[in-house]
Parts: C-alpha cells; sequence; structure tokens
C-alpha cells in the first residue's frame, strides 16, 4: 500500500465517523510562542481541546506536517528518527471517548490495514484499567495487553497545554529486528523494551487535564480525544520496511540526491546513513521554509540553520569531491515538491523561495567553512602542543562565534580528529555573552508585578478588551499646544487601578479610546485627566498601552507621585482620584503620525509584492510616528531600481487619494476569500478586521489607519539592508517626516558647499576633483613607499638568521604608516626565499605584529606555524593572536616591549624546531574533516 493510499483510507475512514477534514495547518506555530514548531497534530486544536474555543465542528480528522528537533543527532542512524513527519489524526471535542476511540482504531487497523491480529501488542497506562477492558472486549487478548507507567503512557504536548493518559498500538516485527539475544533483552513480554522489535505505530490520548506552567494539571471542561498515528511508520510496517527511509515517499528524494552526488546508490553504512540525513532534512527545509520560516542566528532559524548545515556535510560525505560553488541541497526541493505537492500545495506555491532561501544559506556557510576549517585546525595543532586532548569551551565558542559553527559539528569534528570539544565550557562562554550584553537598567516588565489591586467597578470583560478610537481622524482640544482628542470616561467605566513598585501605576477601563500595542503599530501616548479636591485638573500622563489575558492595561506616570523620592500614594487616595471618572486625551500628533505609517506600510508590502514577486511576505513591522520599519522574506539585496520603483508605485497610490475602506466583523475563511492578506504565524479570531485601499491592497489588520492615501502625503524610503539570512528590511518615513528628512538632506548640502567652499550646485564635482587629486596623490605615495621598502627589505634579507634544516629566517620591526604596509613588508621578504617571516611595528600607540611562515617549514617542523609564534610573541606585548600556520596576526597594548618581543623570536623558532612535533593534523582540503568518515 503506497504512502498517498494509507493517508487518503486514514482520512476517509473518520469522515465516514462523521469527522471533518481540517487541512494540515502551520509547521510554524500560530499564536503559540511556547514551541517552535508543530510538533504534534493538535496544535491547531489547543484551544478547541481546553475549551477557550468553540468549533462548528465536534469531530475532526487530518494529516498535520510536524517538525520535532530533538533526535537531531540520532536522525539517519536508524530507520525510526525523522525531523519531519506527517501525523494522521482524529478528534473529538467532547464528543465520543475511550470507548469509541479504541473501537474505531482496531477497525482501522485490523480491518482496513489488515494488519495481522496475532502480531499486535497493546499498552495502557498503568492506572487505566477502564481502556484495558475496553481492548478486551474489542478482541485484543489480555496477554498482549501491557500496563507502563507515565513515561511510556502519559502524553503532554509541550510545557504547557492538554495532556492526559495514552494508550497505543504496536506490531511485533520479531526478535530478529529488535536484535534482542544479542542485546542481552528478554522481549517476549511485549513493548517496554529497549529494542525495535515492537514498534508503536498508534497513540490515543484521552485528554483528561490542562497542564499549567507550575506543572500542576487542571482537569478540562470536557473529555477529548486524540488520536495520532505517524504515516511513515504506519507505511513502513505495511511495506515491510525496517526504516522509514525505504518506503515509496523517500524514493524520488533518494534518487535525486544519488544522481545530485553522481554516484549509483549508497556504498557503506556511513552513506547510507548521509543519504538517510540529507532525505530528511530537505523535507524539514522545504515544508518550514514554505510556512514563512526563515534562517536566522536565533530562536526558530537557527535551529533551520543548524538542520542545513548538517545536510550539506552529510551530502558532501556522499561525494567529497563535488564542486563546493553550486548548491546541493537546493536541487533536491523539486523531488520533494513532487511527492508531496498535491496534498500540501503550499510547498508548490512557494518551490521558488524555499531554493533561493536554501541556495543562499548553502553559500553563506560554504563562504565561511574554509576560514573556520582553519581556524578549527589551528586549535587542533595548538591542542595537541599542549599535550591537551580536548578543544576548550572558548575555542569552540570562537568558531560558533566567529564562523557560525553550531557547537555539535564542532564536537563531531573534534570526534573525526581524535579530540573531545568542552560542550559545558562553551555553554559557560554562551551564557557570559548574554549577562555582558543585557543592558543593566531597570525596565518596566509588563504585567509582572504582584502589587494589589483598588477594585473600583466589575466591568464585563469584552468591553475591558474594547478598543473605541478607531474613528478619531482629527484633534478637538490641546494640551500645552500639543493637539488631542477628547473622551469623557465616565466614573463606572473605570475597573481597576494600582500603584506598582516603580512608583507608575496601571489601570483598566472599559472601552478605550487608547490604541493598545499590537500588529507592529506602537501604542497611543496622552493623558488621563482627572479633578483634585478643589476641582483643578491633576494629570497622569499615558506612556504605554497593551493587551493582557484579561483586558487593555494602561500604564500611567504622574509628574509628582511617580518621582522616585516621592511617598506610595494611599489606596483611600486613589480610590478617591478615580472613583469620580476622568477625561482621556489620546495625543493625536502622535496618532495621526502612525496613522500614516501604518497605511503606508500596507502600501509598501504591496509594491514589494508586485516589484519582487509573490515571494514576499512579512516578517515583522513596526509603525510609530517617527515612521515605519518593515521586514520581509526576500533572499537578496533591492537593486536602486527596484527601491525607486516600489517607491514611485506608493507615492502614486497616496497621490490617487483612495478611499480606504474598513470591513468589520469578517468571517476569517471569509476574509481570505476575498483575498486578504495575513501574517503567516499570527493567530486571528474567528471574525477580523479587513483594511482595504480599493484595486490596490487587502490585508487583515486591527491598527488605525488615515481615511484616504492622499493624508500620507508622501513616502520616502531611508533606507534597505538585511535583517538576517533570507529577510530584509526597509526603513521609511512619511508626511512631515519627509519634510525633515529633505531639510536636514538640504542642511548637509549647505554644510559641504561652505566645507569645500563652492556653491550648492557645484559640490559634486568639487568633490570629484578632489577624489581625482587624492588618487593621484596616493600614487605618488605608493611609488615612494614602495622604493623604500624594497630598500628595507634588502637589507633585511642580508641580516637573515640560518636555523635548522638551511632555513632562513627574518625577525624585525619596521616603521609603517598603516597596518597594510606590515603585510606588504612580509610579503616582499617572503619572495626573497625567506621561509619564516616575523615583523612587527609600532602604530597609534599599540605593538602589531604579523608572521608568514612558507609551508614547506611547516610540514618539516610540525610545530612551526605562524599561528605558534604570533600567540607566543603577542603575551610578550601584553597582547594576543593567532591564525592560520601560514599566515597569522597579533599585538598588543605595549610597543615599548615590541623590540625585546622581536630580539627572542629567533630563539622561539628554533625551540619550536626541536620539539618537532610529528603527527599534527594537516587539511589535505577543507571538506576532509567535513567529509572523512567516523
Amino acid at each position: 500500500m503506497k504512502s498517498r493510499e494509507v493517508r487518503q483510507k486514514f482520512i476517509e475512514f473518520f469522515k465516514q465517523k462523521e469527522h471533518t477534514f481540517v487541512p494540515s495547518s502551520s509547521t510554524i506555530p500560530v499564536g503559540d510562542k511556547t514551541i517552535l514548531f508543530t510538533i504534534a497534530g493538535m496544535a491547531q486544536f489547543k484551544d478547541a481541546l481546553t475549551g477557550v474555543e468553540k468549533r462548528p465542528y465536534s469531530r475532526a480528522t487530518n494529516s498535520q506536517k510536524c517538525i520535532r528537533i530533538g533526535d537531531l543527532d540520532d536522525v539517519g542512524k536508524d530507520g525510526r528518527h525523522c525531523t519531519m513527519f506527517e501525523m494522521l489524526g482524529s478528534w473529538s471535542f467532547g464528543d465520543y471517548y475511550k470507548h469509541d476511540a479504541i473501537r474505531w482504531a482496531y477497525e482501522l487497523v485490523t480491518n482496513v490495514y489488515n494488519f495481522p491480529m496475532d502480531k499486535l501488542w497493546v499498552s495502557v497506562h498503568d492506572s487505566d484499567k477502564e481502556a484495558a477492558e475496553i481492548w478486551q472486549k474489542t478482541g485484543m487478548p489480555k496477554e498482549r495487553i501491557v500496563r507502563l507507567g507515565d513515561k511510556d503512557n502519559f502524553w503532554t504536548m509541550g510545557p504547557t497545554g492538554p495532556c492526559g493518559p495514552c494508550t497505543e498500538l504496536y506490531l511485533d516485527q520479531g526478535p530478529a529486528v529488535g536484535k534482542c539475544d544479542v542485546k542481552g533483552f528478554d522481549c517476549k513480554a511485549g513493548p517496554g523494551c529497549d529494542c525495535d522489535r515492537y514498534l508503536e505505530f498508534w497513540n490515543l490520548v484521552f485528554m483528561q487535564y490542562d497542564k499549567k506552567e507550575d506543572g500542576s494539571l487542571e482537569e478540562l471542561p470536557f473529555k477529548s480525544v486524540d488520536t495520532g498515528s505517524g504515516l511513515e511508520r504506519v507505511t513502513a510496517l505495511l511495506q515491510g520496511k525496517t526504516s522509514a527511509f525505504e518506503i515509496d515517499s523517500f524514493e524520488g528524494i533518494r534518487s535525486a540526491i544519488l544522481k545530485r552526488a553522481q554516484i549509483p546508490a549508497a556504498r557503506t553504512a556511513h552513506e547510507n546513513e548521509s543519504l538517510n540525513v540529507v532525505c530528511d532534512h530537505i523535507r524539514t527545509l522545504a515544508f518550514t521554509l514554505a510556512d514563512g520560516a526563515n534562517f536566522s542566528a536565533e530562536g526558530r532559524g537557527y535551529v533551520l540553520r543548524r538542520v542545513l548545515r548538517r545536510a550539506v556535510r552529510h551530502a558532501h560525505r556522499l561525494n567529497p569531491s563535488l564542486p563546493k560553488g553550486q548548491s546541493f541541497l537546493a536541487d533536491i526541493v523539486p523531488a520533494v515538491v513532487e511527492e508531496f505537492g498535491e496534498f500540501f500545495p503550499e510547498i508548490v506555491q512557494q518551490q521558488k523561495r524555499v531554493q533561493e532561501l536554501i541556495r543562499n544559506e548553502e553559500a553563506r556557510f560554504v563562504a565561511t567553512l574554509e576560514s573556520g576549517l582553519s581556524k578549527f585546525q589551528g586549535f587542533v595543532n595548538e591542542a595537541r602542543a599542549q599535550g591537551r586532548n580536548m578543544l576548550m569551551g572558548e575555542e569552540v565558542f570562537v568558531l560558533h562565534d566567529t564562523f557560525g559553527f553550531p557547537s555539535d559539528l564542532t564536537r563531531v569534528l573534534c570526534e573525526e580528529s581524535g579530540l573531545k570539544a568542552d560542550l559545558d565550557g562553551f555553554v559557560r562562554c554562551m551564557q557570559a555573552q548574554k549577562e555582558k550584553s543585557r543592558a543593566e537598567a531597570k525596565f518596566y516588565k509588563f504585567d509582572q508585578d504582584d502589587s494589589a489591586w483598588i477594585e473600583l467597578n466589575n466591568i464585563a470583560q469584552g468591553d475591558l478588551k474594547t478598543f473605541a478610537g478607531y474613528g478619531f481622524t482629527a484633534a478637538n482640544t490641546n494640551v500645552a499646544g500639543t493637539p488631542a482628542r477628547s473622551v469623557n470616561i465616565a466614573a463606572n467605566k473605570i475597573a481597576r487601578v494600582r500603584q506598582l513598585k516603580n512608583k507608575y501605576f496601571e489601570l483598566w477601563m472599559a472601552s478605550t479610546p487608547f490604541y493598545p500595542e499590537g500588529g507592529g503599530q506602537v501604542a497611543d501616548t496622552g493623558w488621563l485627566r482627572v479633578k483634585t479636591a478643589d476641582g483643578s485638573d491633576n494629570d497622569f500622563e499615558v506612556v504605554d498601552v497593551r493587551k493582557s489575558a484579561a483586558a487593555i492595561v494602561h500604564l500611567l506616570r504622574h509628574p509628582e507621585w511617580s518621582s522616585e523620592e516621592a511617598e506610595v500614594v494611599p489606596a483611600g487616595v486613589l480610590r478617591d482620584v478615580f472613583g469620580k471618572g476622568a477625561t482621556a486625551l489620546v495625543d493625536m500628533k502622535n496618532r495621526l503620525a502612525t496613522m500614516r505609517n501604518h497605511t503606508a506600510t500596507h502600501l509598501l508590502h504591496k509594491a514589494l509584492q508586485v516589484v519582487l514577486g509573490d515571494g514576499v511576505r512579512q516578517a515583522g513591522s513596526y509603525v510609530g510616528p517617527d515612521g515605519l520599519r518593515f521586514d520581509f522574506s526576500h533572499p537578496a539585496g533591492m537593486t536602486r531600481e527596484q527601491i525607486a520603483q516600489v517607491e514611485a508605485m506608493v507615492n502614486e497610490e497616496i497621490l490617487k487619494n483612495t478611499n480606504v475602506c474598513t470591513h468589520e466583523n469578517v468571517a476569517l475563511d471569509e476574509a481570505k476569500k476575498m483575498g486578504a492578506m495575513a501574517i503567516f504565524d499570527e493567530k486571528y479570531e474567528d471574525a477580523v478586521r479587513v483594511l482595504e485601499v480599493p484595486g490596490f491592497s487587502m490585508e487583515l489588520c486591527g491598527g488605525t489607519h488615515v481615511p484616504a492615501t492622499g493624508s500620507i502625503g508622501l513616502l520616502r524610503i531611508i533606507s534597505e539592508g538585511s535583517v538576517t539570512s533570507g529577510v530584509r528590511r526597509i526603513e521609511a518615513v512619511t508626511g512631515l517626516g519627509v519634510m525633515d528628512m529633505i531639510n536636514g538632506l538640504k542642511q548637509h548640502v549647505a554644510n559641504a558647499a561652505d566645507m569645500l567652499k563652492c556653491a550648492e550646485a557645484d559640490v559634486v564635482d568639487r568633490v570629484r576633483t578632489l577624489r581625482d587629486s587624492l588618487k593621484e596623490s596616493e600614487r605618488q605615495l605608493n611609488v615612494v613607499q614602495s622604493r623604500l621598502a624594497n630598500s628595507v627589505v634588502e637589507q633585511l634579507v642580508g641580516q637573515a638568521s640560518t636555523l635548522a634544516g638551511n632555513v632562513r629566517m627574518v625577525a624585525a620591526q619596521v616603521d609603517i604608516s598603516n597596518a597594510q604596509e606590515l603585510e606588504l613588508y612580509a610579503d616582499r621578504i617572503k619572495e626573497k626565499g625567506i621561509e619564516v617571516v616575523v615583523v612587527g611595528a609600532a602604530l597609534e600607540g599599540k605593538a602589531m605584529l604579523l608572521s608568514a611562515v612558507k609551508p614547506d617549514v611547516t610540514k618539516a617542523f610540525k610545530n612551526v606555524s605562524a599561528g605558534n609564534i604570533i600567540k607566543q610573541l603577542s603575551e610578550k606585548v601584553d597582547g594576543k593572536g593567532g591564525g592560520r600556520p601560514d599566515f597569522a596576526r597579533g599585538g598588543g597594548s605595549s610597543p615599548g616591549k615590541l623590540a625585546s618581543a622581536l630580539a627572542g623570536a629567533a630563539e622561539l623558532v628554533k625551540g619550536l624546531m626541536s620539539k618537532n612535533l610529528l603527527g599534527s593534523v594537516v587539511l589535505d582540503s577543507r571538506w576532509q574533516c567535513l567529509c572523512s568518515q567516523s
């Protein structure tokens, strides 16, 4: 039975049992920050299982694409571990429970998939007598039902969320598969053994609890069922395969990999492992990148970067002699699309984007690999010279921080070189870096203060979470000259208030006119005005507004009561102050500027898609009164022409002065049918707000916007650059911000004209003349310096020392005007046949050192390397240094000690020669370390 048929039969079976088919959700969790990837089919049903969300159906089925990275190092070594897999699933949300779930599982497994009855085993939680009894009544012999504990038969999705006891189905593959006798296991008793004889392929989770952050379990409002069955594992069992990588859905991918590697088949166990790794990892990359993920230096993106680098490493194990300048993995993506595109159309639509991201990331890795491997080899040589069998944590950190080597890659490279890696020390270095970079300033942690609330009015939660300021397009008053929008807040509309430990205040009110931070838009600011006992105004500044789980929270600062030296305001005073109502005053200068920038962001998003292609997706944004920042997925930097096109397109829409339309309370599915764009990892309610610029742009958005595009005035792009691999950033200004920018540029031109003593219109010509004159002066200076250097070089070569093996060495201090000249001296001395060169110079109050050693010397005297020489000499000038065996730089803070250090250089090299440490590993090529078999 083919894997597509296995999937289809599962879905059709449960559809016949009145289950609604629900398409797979994204591999990127939507609205769930507790996990990096979707790890189970229940991810999209989490709120339905807890009762938070009401679905129009009580039974569901699907095949969910899942990503689990926890066993990354085991992938490829056996046939069970995959980072990407499909989870066949069915759910009951307070509908049927254990009896029907077990009965239907047994029916599908025996009557549809035709698994042999005498090979089936079942495990239940050791406290679940009911499940065991139902299995017996269904037809499962009592002797093939085993009871296991929490480790095996209690399931939870993650650190928090729905969970409960489970029961699992196993297939007995026979003692030959488990090799129990070889391992010394007695597996006749059934599941529970640490071998592969009994393979679990079906899991029924009986959702009874909601796991909280403190680990406690709360009863769910109703009991549910979560069925999970790995498609690849079921298919392997039905096809008689002991490895998931041998099933039909991997055949096309394996063939594409072998063809790209230019080999007919995996010829060794190591090659088969590498083939499996690439098969698995390319699926993970294709599905996650198609869902909107990107490579980056942290979080989800860093995990994907590790996956890609591991795949590259194994790809080149298959054929180490492949050209290094061409992408391997990007060429395999079409095979993944061919196999899975029919059921998962998103990978068809995003194929081009996926290939570009992989190609660029692979090129970035290869570009840093050569220098990184050279640095690694330097550390290896140094460790051996010092009699160490381990790379220090600091060295592992340097490879990670400078060259992007994941610590597990360094560990493997160390193993292949006969060394260990100090990963504990690496973790300490990482932690130290985080502590160093962490700001020491005190800051307000939103909604994290435990100060007591003063309760004023009991208000419905729906009102407390309502923003009621969409209609504000003009001011109706001012506060100290700042235009503001005044809104009366009745006494019974203020729910609660409290003073925080930092002397600021938090307040909840019904139907706030202040926009809470969200969707990339900053919060409104302004004032909350109350009356004192004598009737005078008492203004609290509204400095931040945010959403909590229960309400929109306003952060207030009082000019007197929030000062550090102020006493805590008594509860009775606060109750009296806010118990009479208040006047909300929204800062309209900031609000209107933010509105202009937010609508402009929508226009910019659409223009980018038109100019760069549909692969452009929003990856983040900032919208405030000072400007806008828009992050988007795109594999390469924009050209000047593309930036100009985008800017012109946006301004054309602005000049049309098109009325901006909002569609309130639109069903999410209907909004998508309308063509509204959504952010891939944003969670939306069933009813959404759609912002439309007719004929141009349509997006889901809860922010504030101008009534017509003409209100934006003008948009000017300030910059375009890289955020991380595959993500670009545009910064822009609108309205008065453009005027400020133009005025600033005009002032720069005027200042330049004054400095150049010319008219503003002549600045460019004047700079061009000065540039040409400077080039000619530099040329003449270089001629003079070159002649002088040649003279010095001839003198130094004539004074060269002769060491063991007729090796000639020059160690000298030279006069230089810039750092590049030191390298020039070293190159010219080496060109004169000098095998070991050490030159130093004092420049800008520091000592500089440089060494060059010819490869023949390094081969003959294994411990003589430029890196070793510079490392030891740098210490003598109170500094540090190092580098490759053939070239290294260093220096220190004590130029006065430079002459003494150089005077001892020859004796240092003689000492290194006398050690003559053979056996040091020499890289024959940049790939040898990656491609050797462990």
